[in-house]
């Protein structure tokens, strides 16, 4: 079920290139490198992918498979917070501090953060338009990315689907009403296409497993998130 975002896509790359040029980046000509903005840029990674776990399992980071963000409003405030202080924290370094290629990976990460602050706190998607939600659940990373055996990644799945219940709950509970009709009949597609998925499609990907245990773990969780989705 591959649904697309234009801000989860940019998210995406964003924070996957700003990585890229942590690791690849050239050494500096003049400036030389400073060691607290290398610091400073890898905590926010490493804080990015703590808040938003299933990104980093998107991401190759599969220590968090199974594990889901804090869509709670509460949840939310604390990542709009997090964003907020580590941008105030990256504009702090100035020019004359960092080498040329630490210049642009501040520019850049800046730009990762006001890119999520914009539709986190300003544009308020979390709380105005279900495809906020709809659009960064797909669990195609547990389902086609061959990265580890079947049964590894069918763990992850069953992590995925017991949170589906809460986060069910969390988007019932943000999503202001009234809605335009349209982001309600988006919202009724997305939702029940999740749940028809879940019973129609998951378990033809994982039906090799044979581990009676995990199977059970797997048909409980997903049942749970289907009825969950279907209820939205």
């Amino acid at each position: 079920m591959r649904l697309a975002n234009s801000a989860l896509i940019l998210r995406l790359a964003g924070t996957l290139v700003l990585m890229a040029t942590l690791a690849l980046r050239p050494a500096a000509a003049t400036t030389p490198d400073n060691p607290a903005w290398t610091k400073l840029a890898a905590d926010f990674v490493a804080a990015t992918f703590k808040a938003q776990p299933f990104f980093a399992a998107q991401s190759g980071r599969h220590e968090f498979d199974g594990q889901m963000p804090d869509w709670s409003r509460a949840g939310l405030t604390t990542e709009v917070a997090r964003l907020r202080e580590a941008r105030t924290a990256a504009a702090a370094f100035a020019a004359a501090t960092l080498s040329a290629a630490q210049q642009f990976e501040r520019d850049y990460l800046i730009a990762v953060i006001d890119n999520n602050l914009f539709w986190l706190a300003k544009a308020e998607f979390p709380f105005r338009n279900p495809a906020w939600y709809v659009n960064q659940l797909d669990p195609e990373v547990y389902l086609s990315r061959e990265y580890a055996p079947l049964a590894q990644r069918l763990k992850g799945y069953v992590g995925y689907a017991r949170a589906i219940p809460k986060i069910t709950a969390d988007i019932r509970a943000n999503l202001r009403t009234p809605l335009p009709k349209s982001y309600v009949e988006y919202g009724i597609r997305g939702f029940g296409g999740f749940a028809d998925f879940y019973r129609s499609d998951v378990p033809a990907v994982f039906a090799g497993v044979a581990d009676p245990a995990l199977r059970k773990e797997f048909a409980d969780a997903n049942n749970a998130a289907a009825e969950a989705m279907q209820a939205l």
